[in-house]
């Protein structure tokens, strides 16, 4: 092997072995040394050049030239686009935002009569996340709500038994949403936790108040449904039902003979708006 392609060798060589050391560790945006300067270290001009990948290279028909002068291209790829790239790939992929709601509630279940529509609002943080397919999103959020439950029976004697429920309660709502880009809403569907941080009770009757007589359990696990319309691509609002699966209503230590039999499974709706970063 002549002399002139033995420089050319070693050249490629050295080009390739550059890029994994030539970038300035102080700032990623100095990018990747160049061939040019590569070859130039390695040896003069006239002595060693350079595969151009142009059909009038000395080497342009030499299959081992032109893969390593291929590899070398890929290769100078700025670290700092790459990051770029990343990032943007990131931010995409998952979005944080938040969420607050307003609503209305309700029980139904075994000898849940009387209960009518109480209220509820809160909000909390969310999470959107790319899932599997396209458009499908995984939205996990994280909410702290109070709810109102009011209850109103008139009995044969004459006299309206009323009741009151008040808890404040954190809730895990885990949605899978798909949405529609080309009509701006979404669908999602999924199931809805509550952990009970506090909570009270009142029962009126015959002109007697008893005070935490109808106890509540400390979780709850039901069902949710969303439907929302994408205001902006940050800003979207919805329509939220939730029914659950569990009782509300702590049989082992409610005091009240009028509940004993009950089973009281929340169900509510609530209107949301939701703001996205």
């Amino acid at each position: 092997m002549d002399f002139k392609r033995l420089s050319v060798i070693a050249t490629l060589a050295l080009a390739l072995a550059i890029p994994a050391w030539a970038q300035d560790d102080s700032n990623d945006d100095e990018g990747w040394a160049t061939a040019a300067d590569a070859s130039t270290a390695a040896a003069p001009s006239d002595e060693a050049p350079t595969y151009d990948g142009s059909t009038d290279s000395e080497f342009a028909d030499d299959e081992e030239y032109a893969s390593a002068y291929a590899r070398y291209k890929a290769e100078t790829t700025k670290r700092s686009e790459i990051n770029k790239l990343r990032n943007e790939g990131f931010q995409r992929a998952v979005l944080l935002g938040i969420r607050a709601q307003v609503g209305t509630n309700t029980f139904f279940g075994e000898n849940s009569d009387g209960w009518g529509m109480g209220f509820q609002t809160g909000g909390g943080l969310m999470v959107k996340m790319n899932f599997l397919v396209k458009n499908l999103s995984l939205v996990p959020e994280l909410t702290f709500n109070y709810r109102h439950y009011a209850y109103e029976e008139e009995m044969e004697s004459g006299y309206t038994n009323e009741a009151s429920i008040d808890i404040f309660i954190f809730e895990i709502p885990i949605i899978f949403r798909y949405t529609f880009e080309d009509y701006n809403f979404f669908v999602g569907l999924g199931l809805n936790m509550g952990l009970k941080l506090k909570g009270s009770s009142e029962f009126n009757t015959s002109g007697e108040t008893r005070e935490n007589t109808v106890a509540t359990s400390g979780m709850e696990v039901g069902g949710a449904f969303d439907i929302g319309y994408m205001i902006t691509r940050w800003v979207s609002i919805d329509l939220r039902v939730v029914q659950c699966f569990t009782s509300l209503l702590n049989k082992t230590l409610v005091a009240e003979q009028s509940f004993e039999n009950s089973s009281l499974n929340t169900f509510y709706s609530t209107i949301g708006i939701s703001v996205l970063f």
